[in-house]
């Protein structure tokens, strides 16, 4: 299979909300439109400099239009005082989808903008 694609447009999804217990942190997003059962959809967590894990998750035809919720344990998460996180997926091969990015901790700038 190709990874090459015909052009790339990007639709902006809202941010990720982020929600923390002792030690866990769970990632939930909105339904992402026009993708199919099957499709994969990527987390992003990183640092502010980059390094940081992508978890996949696999859509199921019975929850595609249901928010979307990845949990964490916080020792699987980069070592660092912040962290940003975004997701997006590719639909139909043609267009890409993604996310602002949200902050955690929630910093000032990020709840100015």
């Amino acid at each position: 299979m190709s990874n090459a694609y015909e052009f790339l447009s990007f639709d902006d999804l809202p941010a990720a909300e982020i929600t923390e217990n002792e030690n866990t942190i769970t990632l939930t997003a909105l339904a992402i439109p026009d993708v199919d059962a099957g499709q994969e959809v990527v987390f992003f967590v990183r640092t502010p400099l980059g390094k940081g894990i992508a978890v996949y998750l696999t859509l199921q035809q019975d929850r595609l239009n249901e928010p979307m919720k990845v949990k964490l344990d916080k020792s699987q998460l980069p070592k660092s005082k912040e962290w940003h996180v975004d997701y997006g997926a590719y639909v139909n091969k043609r267009a890409v989808h993604r996310s602002a990015v949200s902050y955690f901790p929630a910093t000032t700038a990020a709840n100015q903008s």
